[in-house]
């Protein structure tokens, strides 16, 4: 399985938009690394998350590699994943956060 972190603001996400995205982000984890997501969605309780003193219209999606990746793997892997999540989301790029660690 590989360890992912989805934390979006409480009401930012439809429980439509966050099954597409689960599922989407399970076929690219199924893809990139063979292995199943196992996702841990994190809601920030409305009021509690702010940018630049506004509520939070971040997405952020962090997910641990099952193998040391080169630089340029990181980047693609990285963008493929930040699409996902502006595509499903419907956020810009300055909006979405994404990081793939590498293991432990």
């Amino acid at each position: 399985m590989i360890p992912v972190m989805c934390v979006v603001q409480q009401g930012q996400v439809s429980a439509d938009v966050e099954d597409a995205l689960k599922a989407e982000i399970d076929v690219f984890a199924q893809r990139a690394f063979r292995e199943p997501a196992d996702i841990d969605w994190i809601e920030v309780p409305e009021g509690s998350g702010f940018t630049a003193g506004k509520p939070s219209t971040t997405v952020i999606a962090s997910l641990q590699s099952s193998k040391a990746l080169e630089h340029d793997e990181r980047v693609a892997l990285l963008k493929q994943l930040c699409d996902i999540c502006m595509d499903k989301t419907g956020r810009s790029s300055h909006e979405v956060v994404t990081s793939i660690r590498d293991p432990r």
